[in-house]
């Protein structure tokens, strides 16, 4: 008798910087989530769809939960809380490099309210282990104040930058799944909105080249997206809320946006099958995290 095909929804929670979307990436085997060394760089609940023979598992990604008060912020941290809506489990992933704090305490009781079966996952152990006791006592610590059963089914040590003990994750993801059918089609790796991916490939390169007090004050917008038969058009505005900024991501004589662009163009073109020109302008919008309508306008608020 075959095994029976099983699918859900599992949740990837942890607080900024500690891997997730670089262990999302390396689950599905290709990039459908920005990476990037700053912490508060994923913007939208994205799904990564991982097909296996019998299985499909549906990722969920959040925006690291943290406690700055702007209105951007307090959005990520409702669109992370919202990612528990209706999964099957809970995938919380720590950076077992450096030290768990308070941020770490409040994901966990967060964790510990949900009712929902976790995978302890211990990422960046290419870098070491060595707080990753403090993480299982602080957990076994704050498990104590709650009158239930601990709700992590396994943990695993992984390297999502080099692949370490992924196998090992999927095999454990795919116990807490139920029998189902797929919700995807099997070619399907994400259902993020195209116009999002670009932008956030945009943001990733800005990210990389940009010094890290700026990248906070940029957003990226998709304007247009146009086949224009044997390449696509694309239009994209980088939002800076200073005029002082505007220079910086310009560079020199133009410099960094083109390069900016030329980085960017080449994913594009390996998701879109087919050459790009991509079009990029530099505006400034003063204080757009705090603007809903400017929020809205960039897609934030699509989740």
């Amino acid at each position: 008798m075959s095994e029976k095909f099983k699918s859900g929804f599992i949740s990837i929670i942890g607080r900024p910087n500690v891997g997730k979307s670089t262990l999302l990436n390396s689950l599905i085997g290709t990039k459908v989530s920005i990476v990037s060394n700053i912490p508060q760089t994923t913007r939208f609940q994205v799904r990564g769809v991982l097909n296996l023979k019998n299985a499909q598992i549906v990722f969920v990604d959040t925006p690291g939960m943290h406690s700055y008060k702007e209105k951007l912020a307090s959005h990520l941290n409702t669109v992370a809380k919202r990612s528990i809506d209706g999964i099957e489990g809970i995938m919380y992933v720590m950076d077992v490099s450096r030290k768990p704090g308070k941020e770490e305490k409040d994901i966990m009781k967060f964790i510990l309210g949900t009712d929902l079966p976790v995978i302890m996952v211990f990422n960046k152990i290419d870098l070491g282990e060595k707080y990753k006791k403090a993480y299982i006592e602080l957990w076994n610590e704050l498990l104590k104040t709650y009158d239930k059963k601990d709700p992590v089914v396994s943990t695993v040590s992984v390297s999502a930058i080099n692949g370490k003990n992924i196998e090992e994750l999927i095999d454990e993801l795919v116990k807490i799944l139920p029998e189902g059918h797929p919700f995807y089609d099997k070619n399907t790796k994400t259902d993020f909105p195209l116009k999002f991916r670009i932008s956030d490939i945009i943001r990733e390169k800005l990210f990389s080249h940009l010094r890290e007090e700026l990248p906070h004050s940029i957003a990226v917008e998709v304007e247009e997206i146009e086949d224009r038969g044997n390449f696509y058009y694309i239009n994209a505005v980088i939002y800076v809320t200073r005029e002082s900024q505007k220079p910086i991501v310009i560079g020199k004589s133009g410099s960094l946006i083109k390069k900016i662009g030329s980085e960017a163009r080449e994913e594009i073109e390996a998701i879109m099958g087919k050459k790009v020109f991509l079009d990029i302008f530099v505006r400034v919008e003063k204080d757009w995290q705090n603007s809903t309508r400017i929020l809205k306008e960039l897609g934030y608020w699509w989740a």
